[in-house]
C-alpha cells in the first residue's frame, strides 16, 4: 500500500484536497500522466471512490481528468443541502475537473434516496445536480414500502422499447412537497441557494464604505493566515455585500490579484476573457497545499491580465468579484452620497466603465 497521496480534484468538495490510496503507482512527468493500481480509494469531502485502476491527466499543475475504472467503480457524494448520497457505478468513470461533471459508462446505474437510474451511460453535473441518461435502459426497482392492498413498488425505471430512457420517480409526501413550495417558490424551481459559494458575478444590495487610514489587505477566505490577494488605500471605496463575526465581504474596484490558469483566459494583456464554465481562480500559479481557491468565473469574463508565469497569468478580475477584509478597516457610511458614488465611479478599471 503506497501512502496517501494528496491532490486537488473535484464543488465545496472539489475544492479540497484528495487522498488517494493504491496498491502501486506509475508516474510520467513527461506526459503528466498518473496511474494507480489495485484497491484504489480515493476521499475528498464528502466524495468517496472505489476502483480497481486510476488515471490522472495533467496539463503543467493543473488536473484535466480523472478516469476510474473496475468492475464496477463506485462513486459517492453528499450534495449541497440534499438528504442522500448519490451512489453511482459502472465499468468506467470519467471525472471532468475543469467542468465538474462525472460521466458513468458501461453499465451504469446511480441511485439517490429510493431512486435509481439506469443506462449505458449516464452524464452526472456535479455543479448543477442534474443527470443525463443514454443507451438502452433496464428495468430497475427502488426498495419496496408496501402497502395495505398494494403490491406496487413507489418507484420503478421502466423500460419503453427504445434506446430513450423513462424514469417514473417516487412521489414525494405532501410535507415534503409544501416544504419545497416554501423554500424555492415553487415545486420546479431549481434550488440556487449555493450559488454565493461559486464567487459567481451578481447583483447585491450593498453598503457604502471607504477604507480606513493604514489601508486594508483582501482575502479569498475569512482569514488573515491565508495568502492575500490584494491591497486597498485609504480612503478606497468599497461595496459591503454581508458582514459577520468580524469580517466583510466587499466589491471593490480594482488592487485585486488572482491567478488563472492560462488556457482558461485568451489573450497576453491587457485585457483577456475567460473561456469555460466555474474556471477557478488561486492566490498562487499553482494547484499546491499553498495555493488557496479564491473564486470562480463564468466563460466570458472580461480581466485585465497583468503577468505571465509559465502557465499561468496573474489577473485582475471584473468589478462584483468578492473579496474579504476585516471590518475594522472599513468605515461605513449611511447612505451612498454623490461624493462616494464619484470617487467609485473614477476609480473603475477603463474595461469596467
Amino acid at each position: 500500500m503506497i501512502p496517501s497521496t494528496a491532490v486537488h480534484a473535484l464543488e465545496s468538495d472539489r475544492d479540497q484536497p484528495a487522498l488517494i490510496e493504491a496498491d502501486e503507482v506509475e508516474l510520467d512527468f513527461g506526459s503528466g500522466q498518473r496511474i494507480y493500481r489495485g484497491n484504489v480509494s480515493i476521499k475528498q469531502g464528502t466524495i468517496r471512490i472505489i476502483a480497481d485502476e486510476l488515471e490522472l491527466f495533467y496539463q503543467g499543475e493543473q488536473l484535466e481528468k480523472a478516469i476510474a475504472r473496475g468492475n464496477p467503480a463506485v462513486f459517492r457524494q453528499r450534495p449541497d443541502q440534499k438528504p442522500h448520497d448519490v451512489i453511482g457505478q459502472s465499468k468506467i468513470i470519467e471525472l471532468d475537473e475543469i467542468n465538474n461533471i462525472v460521466t458513468f459508462i458501461d453499465q451504469a446505474t446511480i441511485r439517490q434516496g429510493r431512486d435509481t437510474i439506469s443506462g449505458e451511460t449516464i452524464v452526472y453535473d456535479m455543479a448543477r445536480d442534474k443527470m443525463k441518461v443514454r443507451g438502452q435502459t433496464r428495468t430497475t426497482k427502488a426498495p419496496e414500502q408496501p402497502k395495505v392492498g398494494s403490491s406496487q413498488s413507489p418507484a420503478t425505471l421502466v423500460t419503453s422499447g427504445s434506446d430513450r430512457p423513462r424514469i417514473v420517480l417516487q412521489p414525494r409526501s405532501k410535507e415534503t412537497s409544501a416544504t419545497t413550495v416554501a423554500s424555492t417558490g415553487s415545486p420546479g424551481a431549481k434550488d440556487t441557494s449555493t450559488a454565493t459559494h461559486s464567487n459567481s458575478l451578481q447583483t447585491a444590495t450593498f453598503r457604502a464604505a471607504y477604507v480606513v487610514e493604514g489601508g486594508a489587505l483582501m482575502y479569498g477566505v475569512r482569514s488573515q493566515a491565508s495568502p492575500s490577494i490584494g491591497a486597498l488605500n485609504a480612503g478606497d471605496p468599497a461595496k459591503v455585500i454581508t458582514s459577520s463575526d468580524g469580517w466583510s465581504k466587499v466589491n471593490v474596484t480594482r488592487g485585486v490579484r488572482v491567478w488563472i490558469y492560462g488556457r482558461y483566459v485568451s489573450g497576453q494583456g491587457p485585457t483577456g476573457i475567460v473561456s469555460g464554465d466555474n474556471v477557478r481562480l488561486r492566490s498562487a500559479p499553482s494547484t499546491g497545499p499553498d495555493s488557496v481557491v479564491v473564486g470562480k468565473l463564468m466563460n466570458g469574463a472580461r480581466v485585465r491580465i497583468l503577468e505571465v508565469s509559465n502557465n499561468w497569468k496573474m489577473i485582475s478580475p471584473p468589478v462584483g468579484f468578492d473579496v474579504w477584509m476585516p471590518s475594522l478597516r472599513l468605515r461605513l457610511l449611511q447612505n451612498v452620497n454623490d461624493t462616494w458614488s464619484t470617487t467609485w465611479q473614477n476609480n473603475l478599471n477603463d474595461d469596467e466603465k
